[in-house]
């Protein structure tokens, strides 16, 4: 019997098959920073251009793990339950962006968005870090 754990990521890892990156390298690590108030709603940004794939993920100040708030490998944005301490998330439609209303203090931190682009010239990667600092009303 293949346990769980394997069935979800070997099915993850579906839409990568047969997909090289020529030179891993050349990954690019786009930086931004963002201020909002506790309460009120924000979109951070994914890159100008719709990704292949995409995987946002959050980590709180302090904190080593990195928790995935939301992904999109071809079949449509999909949500994570857990991400709901954060505010109301959702990725708006045809759009790797990600949207949090209602804003919660946990929300602050740091969010990544992973982006893998399939080209004529073999895959790109790009990360996106958004600091996110919340202030009170």
């Amino acid at each position: 019997m293949v346990p769980y754990f394997c069935l979800l990521f070997c099915w993850l890892a579906l839409p990568l098959k047969g997909l090289e990156i020529f030179d891993p390298e050349e990954v690019e690590y786009i930086r931004s920073h963002v201020t909002a108030t506790v309460g009120s709603s924000v979109t951070l940004d994914c890159g100008s251009t719709m990704p292949t794939i995409f995987i946002w993920g959050f980590t709180k100040p302090g904190a080593d793990n990195n928790m995935a708030v939301a992904y999109n490998y071809g079949q449509g944005p999909k949500l994570q339950s857990q991400s709901s301490s954060l505010g109301r998330m959702q990725v708006p439609f045809n759009t790797s962006a990600l949207l949090i209303e209602g804003l919660q203090q946990d929300a602050e931190g740091m969010y990544t968005c992973q982006a893998l682009y399939d080209t004529d010239e073999g895959a790109r990667v790009t990360f996106y870090f958004t600091r996110l600092d919340l202030e009170d009303d």
